[in-house]
């Protein structure tokens, strides 16, 4: 019997069945339109696939779950699923019915999937982050509402995608979680930043295993990780309470007026990061995570320009530029590029220097 014959013969048996027949026969009935659907799913029309949309759906109502979770094992590997039959598997409150569909489904649209997130449990999160790709509005919501387990996996998805705000969040998660620090300073898309405060928080362990596995120069990120380790100690911005005291300490200055050029220097001559960041952030009216970007970047250029915007003199300045460095340069090594860098400074010019600045503070303002 072909397929036509066949799909002739279940509709005459549909109204009898939904009006008089029994959940055992439903099921039966679910299940050979099911395969009727797969035989021919491939060439179907997009008005065929509805009318199986609606077959399948009305045969769904009142089923027992074994033979949801049949349909949805046969459907999710289906080139083409009826949509709404689809919709309504993956958000099944039974995990075992909506994990096939919430892995495999194609026919799933972005919304579905954050519906899906925002009020699934952690088994339905799961199965979403093994998704081939996992866009940022659903990131956004696994990262802050996901267990520890929903968040490594999705971490470790190369199809992942997360917005600022999600590798922010990512990051704070991963913070006394090795196994996800890890696999988020892996990630090849993971923002310089973000990286630099993920090493800040991270256990030595880890430091070492991103120095040997992250794509970056190796001299590069060993000089981030000394930097890290040597110049703030494993604190961030965003969240060490010596920073709350050191902007509360150089407000109370600036009020005095004593926020001076001395006061930067003496800050930065005693290996002061937080009161230095905080000093420069309120002379150079930018945020305080800005200017402490400035300080930890690989090179220097960013903070040359700031300090002569700033009308310091070099003496300020290679202070600033001790206290950054740390122990992480060789004998005589830091000399020579202390050396190199007064010669940079010396060449910019002060107007030019002052239009950089006013083009950072523009950036965030619009930002």
């Amino acid at each position: 019997m072909d397929n036509m014959a066949e799909s002739s013969r279940l509709i005459d048996e549909l109204d009898e069945t939904l009006t008089t027949g029994t959940a055992a026969d439903r099921a039966r009935l679910l299940l050979r339109v099911t395969d009727l659907f797969l035989d021919g799913a491939v060439q179907y029309t997009n008005e065929q696939v509805a009318v199986f949309d609606d077959v399948l759906g009305r045969l769904l109502v009142d089923i027992e779950e074994s033979a949801k979770r049949e349909l949805a094992r046969r459907l999710a590997g289906a080139a083409v699923s009826p949509p709404r039959v689809a919709r309504s598997l993956a958000l099944d409150a039974a995990p075992a019915v909506a994990a096939p569909m919430l892995i495999h489904a194609d026919s799933l649209d972005e919304a579905d999937l954050v519906a899906c997130a925002r009020a699934g449990s952690q088994v339905h999160l799961l199965a979403i982050t093994k998704r081939p790709v996992v866009s940022e509005p659903i990131t956004d919501v696994l990262v802050t509402r996901g267990s520890d387990m929903v968040v490594r996996s999705v971490a470790d998805n190369a199809g992942s995608r997360f917005s600022e705000e999600g590798f922010e969040a990512l990051v704070e998660r991963a913070d006394g979680d090795d196994v996800l620090a890890t696999r988020v300073g892996r990630r090849s898309d993971l923002p310089r930043h973000h990286f630099v405060r993920l090493l800040a928080k991270a256990s030595d362990a880890v430091r070492t295993q991103l120095q040997d596995g992250h794509a970056e120069p190796p001299g590069d990120i060993r000089s981030i990780v000394a930097r890290v380790t040597h110049a703030i100690a494993a604190r961030t911005a965003a969240e060490s309470t010596d920073y709350a005291a050191a902007t509360a300490e150089v407000a109370a200055l600036e009020k005095a007026g004593g926020l001076t050029e001395t006061a930067v220097r003496r800050f930065a001559n005693a290996g002061k990061f937080e009161h230095t960041t905080a000093a420069l952030a309120r002379l150079a009216d930018l945020p305080l995570p800005t200017v402490e970007r400035i300080l930890l970047q690989n090179r220097a250029e960013s903070l040359l320009f700031m300090a002569k915007a700033l009308g310091f003199g070099w003496t300020t300045t290679r202070s600033i530029l001790q206290m950054r460095h740390g122990d992480d340069a060789g004998p005589g090594g830091h000399d020579q590029d202390l050396d190199l860098l007064k010669s940079s400074f010396d060449r910019i010019k002060r107007a030019t220097a002052e239009q950089v600045l006013d083009f950072q503070r523009t950036r965030h303002d619009h930002a």
